[in-house]
């Protein structure tokens, strides 16, 4: 009797402390899904209904990410602007410099690389992945020249 009791006083415990841990995850997807008609969701079948809370998922820890980094590090820059800003000093540092010019260099580099650190959180480790982001890379800088 004394085990049972304990068991269920520990499947209780766990329940509450998994509940609590939900709600807080509930409070931080709350913005995102109130973009979304939840009515619509409702009527989705199951399966489709599960990609959107994945999708949404994706949006909160995306959102969670970038105001770590903006708290870290200060505003970021958008894709493009960071893709041009570092294709330009890539470009410099093919030339011939001085030492001033490189210090320069590397003193503007670490700036944009201060701005860009959201740029480095995105994922292109599948093929899919990579080629979406070469394409996006080629978009920024086609619309520059």
């Amino acid at each position: 009797m004394f085990s049972k009791s304990l068991l269920v006083c520990f499947i209780l415990t766990l329940l509450v402390v998994s509940c609590s841990g939900e709600q807080k995850k509930q409070e931080n997807l709350k913005d995102i899904k109130n973009d979304i008609d939840t009515s619509t969701v409702s009527k989705l079948p199951e399966k489709e209904s599960k990609k959107v809370v994945k999708v949404i998922d994706k949006k909160t820890e995306k959102k969670e990410v970038h105001e770590k980094i903006v708290a870290k590090y200060g505003e970021q820059w958008d894709f493009c602007n960071c893709v041009v800003k570092n294709d330009s000093i890539n470009t410099a540092l093919e030339k011939t410099l001085t030492d001033k010019q490189t210090d320069k260099l590397m003193a503007r580099w670490e700036y944009v690389d201060s701005k860009c650190k959201e740029f480095l959180t995105t994922p292109n480790t599948t093929p899919e992945q990579r080629a979406k982001h070469e394409w996006k890379v080629k978009q920024c800088l086609k619309n520059v020249k």
